[in-house]
């Protein structure tokens, strides 16, 4: 009777818990071996078998909205804060006294505090590096191995060793997704050339990313669902047979694709097509000894 009282108990504390919400992912060269990260901080590790499954216990004291990688450190921000993966949880990044910080986007993640963009990827005495000072406060940035873009509250510009050049193709509203791309207005401006593609008339763009060889990709909406949508030298289009908010995407150089949705779903895509799975979390190692005593 106890033991089926104790389990009825377990299973309300388990339908009473949080929503699954996930918000970002640490891309990886293989993108089945990407880390999916909830919006609280929570990990959700691949198996090597299709699942993302929740083992450590760890989680932040703000919301995330992105992550990615910093050498081989594992990185979050959100609310202004940046947090750095350990072995045993999520740890803040203090940059300055204060001032909310930003995290930028791209194949090099950096970070900003006003006009201050700080390297996450190269410590000086155990802090991240002071790189550069951009010409305003900083909005916004993307950077690669070479270029950092930046948009500033006075323009948007391209560092890179020397005086900043203004891209004057660029407008302020935009969003950038690498040191190439950008969103704007209905398309996806070429930061290098300064064309502007337009996107197909029904698409709402979601998550963006840069596959390996420089492409734009992105998670578009239309009425039939989610579309994965590449630029190159022309768009081309990809559905994934499902709806619902997409939060965040990667590609790998063989071309496999992984989408995070907001519910706890991840779609797949390899040669044979999409799949779609589920996060699920690992239950504790179970005890030995006698059950915990309850109090009826």
């Amino acid at each position: 009777m106890r033991l089926a009282i104790f389990a009825l108990l377990a299973s309300a504390r388990v339908a009473a818990a949080d929503p699954i919400a996930l918000a970002a992912l640490a891309p990886a060269d293989d993108a089945r071996k990407a880390l999916v990260i909830g919006a609280h901080g929570e990990l959700y590790e691949p198996d090597g078998k299709g699942a993302w499954i929740h083992r450590l216990p760890v989680t932040t004291a703000g919301v995330l909205t992105a992550a990615g990688r910093a050498g081989g450190a594992i990185i979050a921000s959100g609310d202004g804060v940046v947090y750095k993966l350990a072995s045993n949880g999520w740890s803040a990044i203090r940059l300055v006294q204060h001032g909310k910080a930003i995290v930028g986007t791209g194949t090099r993640t950096l970070a900003a505090v006003g006009r201050q963009l700080f390297a996450l990827d190269a410590l000086t005495s155990g802090e991240p590096s002071k790189l550069a000072v951009a010409p305003g406060a900083v909005v916004a940035l993307a950077a690669g191995a070479k270029t950092i873009v930046v948009a500033t509250d006075t323009g948007v510009y391209r560092l890179g060793g020397g005086k900043p050049v203004a891209i004057p193709a660029a407008p302020r509203r935009l969003r950038l997704i690498s040191e190439r791309w950008a969103l704007v207005d209905r398309g996806a401006l070429d930061l290098t050339t300064g064309a502007v593609t337009a996107w197909p008339s029904g698409l709402t763009i979601g998550p963006a990313a840069t596959a390996p060889d420089g492409a734009l990709v992105a998670i578009a909406t239309t009425r039939a669902g989610l579309e994965l949508v590449t630029l190159r030298n022309a768009i081309t289009r990809d559905p994934l047979a499902l709806s619902g908010t997409a939060v965040a995407v990667t590609v790998d150089r063989a071309g496999r694709a992984v989408v995070v949705l907001s519910d706890g779903r991840i779609a797949v895509r390899d040669p044979s097509g999409w799949t779609t799975t589920q996060v699920t979390d690992e239950p504790p190692a179970p005890r030995p000894g006698a059950p915990p005593a309850l109090s009826l």
